[in-house]
């Protein structure tokens, strides 16, 4: 198991898929309060995984009062059933609804809440809709340490065998586009993407990341 420390109050827990590339975990340390973002593949990875990083990290369960989402797809919402077990105060919240495919079963859980873009989660995150990858797709901007964790809303060329992973490319233009007005000095994505990785800091790696993004949709503008 390996955790990286992002910045103060900031970590993620790097989690194999299918065998070749790793999703990401983020924690979250808000005060007393701690939010984990996202819930990895398989319910066996809360418990290989999750959990004993939440010990490593000596962070109490009982500390931990939301699960938040980025989207549906199962790398990143497969484990939430078995964390709403082990963990029985933790919410979840996300983008998705009663009608949204992978989500369906999660949005009719009467400890689920749909998120709202620009809706303040506790004391230092921001939720952003930001789709084009999924119409449920959120990242979560930590004004603390202007660190936006992007989970998969930022594609770049894709990874692996996943090329294209923009479904909605309008709206894709639309959320690299408002992400571009951001003052944003680090980006964390849930994959190693190709070709710039799963980290981009500082403002000129940040720019260049979001051009990219765009480029390798559109073309160069």
């Amino acid at each position: 198991m390996k955790i990286d420390k992002i910045d103060e109050g900031l970590f993620r827990i790097f989690i194999p898929f299918e065998g070749w590339v790793c999703t990401t975990v983020y924690v979250v340390v808000d005060g007393e309060s701690v939010i984990i973002i996202d819930s990895a593949t398989h319910p066996s990875d809360v418990d290989e995984y999750i959990l004993p990083a939440l010990s490593e990290l000596r962070i109490e369960r009982d500390r931990v009062g939301l699960l938040l989402l980025t989207h549906s797809h199962s790398d990143h919402a497969g484990g939430a059933k078995r964390l709403m077990e082990a963990l029985p105060k933790m919410r979840v919240r996300g983008g998705f609804s009663e009608d949204s495919g992978e989500g369906a079963e999660l949005a009719r859980s009467p400890r689920y809440s749909k998120l709202s873009g620009g809706e303040m989660i506790g004391d230092r995150l921001i939720a952003l809709a930001l789709r084009g990858h999924t119409k449920d797709s959120f990242g979560f901007f930590d004004i603390r340490t202007r660190t936006l964790l992007a989970g998969d809303c930022l594609q770049q060329r894709g990874i692996g065998k996943y090329r294209d992973g923009v479904g909605f490319p309008e709206e894709y233009r639309e959320s690299v586009k408002k992400l571009s007005g951001m003052d944003i000095y680090r980006v964390v994505s849930s994959h190693e993407y190709d070709p710039l990785g799963d980290v981009a800091e500082g403002r000129d790696a940040v720019k260049k990341l979001l051009l990219l993004c765009l480029e390798a949709v559109f073309g160069k503008s």
